[in-house]
């Protein structure tokens, strides 16, 4: 069954362990590989894949931070295709989507996906691992495009601390979408067993998930431990 992990925000740190713990329970064999391709390439994408790499590490796994494939389309592709779990960090949604469709690195991620290595992405990397996307301007709401695809009928509102309004707003301008609303530190199990199925929805980390539509709103609450519910 093919799963992704959609976390809030502010990843990577002591408040996420019991959470990512859970999650790496679920991880392929291969090692954990990092992509962070929402930030910029150069010293940005350096410091944010090595401080995924410490981290992960310091969760008893073998991490690894694929080259960028921006600039090593090959060898970031090679390094996907080894994964046991893939990881999208943090940064610009835009940057990301944009990264992964020009040097093909989305396709292998979902086809790695679809071959049932779970992938987890992060604020930028859990909004992008949608099938829609929320893309944040300089100025004005956020507007609406593509993902990655590998969650259908979902928008992530990250950061999510019960309000961002004009994001809320912007996701349900999108056609028959649930628009979860995850706080930092939290995340969401999303299990499907392949196409045209209902996804399964449940909730870890610190705080309850928002899960909004057109009708009104309810709740995802974590279980106890952060066990999925």
């Amino acid at each position: 069954m093919p799963t992704v992990f959609l976390q809030g925000g502010n990843e990577l740190t002591e408040a996420c362990r019991p959470m990512d713990e859970i999650l790496l329970r679920r991880a392929g064999d291969g090692p954990v590989v990092i992509v962070p391709l929402a930030s910029r390439p150069g010293s940005d994408y350096t410091r944010t894949g090595a401080n995924a790499v410490r981290y992960f590490q310091s969760l008893g796994a073998d991490a690894t931070a694929a080259p960028d494939a921006r600039r090593r389309p090959d060898e970031a592709a090679t390094a996907v295709e080894g994964a046991g779990y893939v990881v999208m960090t943090g940064g610009s949604p835009r940057v990301l989507r944009d990264a992964l469709v020009e040097t093909g690195l989305g396709a292998v991620i979902a086809s790695r996906h679809a071959a049932g290595c779970p992938v987890m992405g992060s604020s930028a990397g859990a909004m992008v691992a949608c099938a829609v996307t929320l893309l944040p301007q300089w100025r004005g709401n956020p507007t609406l495009g593509p993902g990655l695809g590998l969650v259908p009928g979902h928008v992530v509102v990250p950061h999510f601390d019960g309000s961002r309004p004009a994001w809320v707003r912007a996701a349900l301008c999108a056609d028959d979408v649930t628009v979860l609303g995850i706080p930092e530190c939290s995340g969401v199990i999303v299990d499907s067993a392949g196409a045209g199925s209902k996804a399964e929805l449940s909730a870890v980390g610190v705080a309850a998930t928002s899960v909004i539509t057109a009708r009104g709103r309810s709740l995802l609450v974590a279980g106890d431990g952060f066990e999925p519910s």
